[in-house]
């Protein structure tokens, strides 16, 4: 079960992807910053193939592929550092997970791992329960003004909104 901070982070995570799927914010940002300038095919046989003796159970604190939760923190910082960090090496991750894998090879696996983990995470939010109908018709104008009241009072943390 997620915290409400990790639920917080989960839409904000979520909202944002939807402005790095933007044609105009993926030419500001760099093509390179969206997963979808790899080829997800190739990362997914390389992730299974390479990375997956460490990913599948957590050894050495490796966060777990079907985890969003321990994502998280991680989908919060840019594709190309993550991509760099499992090149290179990070934290108790070795370089390239002690693989002897390219550059490109690694590129794709991240890729395929961060593109997985967004959708892992929209999926959990389109199954939560659709929000009470607790307010009345005088107090809220619009349905998509109320719903979007709604979801930015979840975010913050309150039990009831007026």
């Amino acid at each position: 079960m997620l915290s409400k901070m990790q639920w917080f982070r989960l839409t904000v995570l979520v909202v944002a992807s939807q402005f790095w799927a933007s044609p105009s914010l993926a030419e500001t940002l760099g093509y390179e910053s969206d997963t979808r300038a790899y080829n997800l095919a190739h990362g997914r046989v390389v992730f299974m193939d390479k990375c997956m003796r460490c990913h599948k159970t957590g050894k050495k604190g490796a966060p777990v592929l079907s985890d969003a939760a321990d994502w998280m923190e991680r989908l919060e910082q840019p594709l190309d550092a993550l991509i760099e960090h499992a090149i290179a090496g990070h934290g108790d991750m070795p370089a390239r997970g002690d693989q002897d894998v390219s550059e490109q090879d690694v590129a794709a696996a991240v890729a395929y791992v961060v593109d997985r983990t967004r959708a892992i995470i929209v999926a959990d939010i389109n199954s939560l329960p659709p929000p009470a109908a607790s307010v009345s018709a005088d107090k809220v104008g619009d349905s998509s003004d109320q719903a979007a009241i709604h979801m930015f009072m979840l975010i913050l943390g309150k039990e009831q909104w007026r």
